[in-house]
């Protein structure tokens, strides 16, 4: 019962403070009731010294250590915590923002990174001029044909089933290409 009490204590005491060091005082009352407190209530108080070091939020496992010496309690809580996940980015590493691209057949190369790992919960979504173009997907490359000539607003979404955990920022590219009134392959006709 006293270790239940101290160690619900103990915890409650370190939720509350990043760095601390304090010392609280323990009795047995005649009923049989440990008490805790920062004062000594009697002389037959056991001193308890505490010493939390640091307190994260997404504690795994939590170990409790109690030694004894000269009426003295020394408790040690060593926690493990998982590793706190970064924000989740996208960006584009090509097309560069305002990069002129040649090309007759309209084609766009893209390529984007990510601080995650894809997956089928977690994809990757192109849109171009501000509509969502094909489908989402777990590769960060697209390969864009017959893309009219122009500018273009290219941006990439990653989506967390379905939702959108992080957005690349928006970049604009200019393609150039032949005219598309002239067909890809006709003779030119001397006059």
């Amino acid at each position: 019962m006293k270790l239940i009490n101290l160690v619900s204590m103990l915890l409650l005491t370190a939720a509350s403070a990043a760095v601390a060091t304090t010392t609280i005082y323990s009795w047995t009352d005649d009923n049989g009731v440990v008490h805790f407190s920062d004062t000594p209530g009697t002389q037959q108080a056991n001193t308890v010294e505490l010493s939390v070091t640091e307190v994260q939020h997404n504690i795994q496992a939590t170990e409790v250590n109690i030694t004894q010496a000269d009426n003295v309690e020394l408790i040690s809580i060593t926690t493990e915590a998982e590793p706190s996940l970064l924000a989740a980015t996208i960006s584009l590493l090509a097309p560069v923002h305002q990069q002129t691209i040649r090309s007759n057949d309209g084609d766009i190369k893209i390529r984007a990174v990510s601080n995650r790992k894809l997956n089928k919960k977690l994809q990757a979504q192109l849109v171009i001029d501000g509509k969502v173009n094909g489908t989402p997907q777990t590769e960060l490359t697209w390969q864009l044909t017959n893309i009219d000539r122009g500018s273009h607003q290219i941006q990439i979404q990653l989506l967390n089933n379905g939702k959108i955990l992080a957005s690349s920022e928006s970049i604009t590219v200019y393609l150039h290409r032949v005219s598309q009134a002239r067909p890809k392959n006709s003779p030119i006709q001397p006059r």
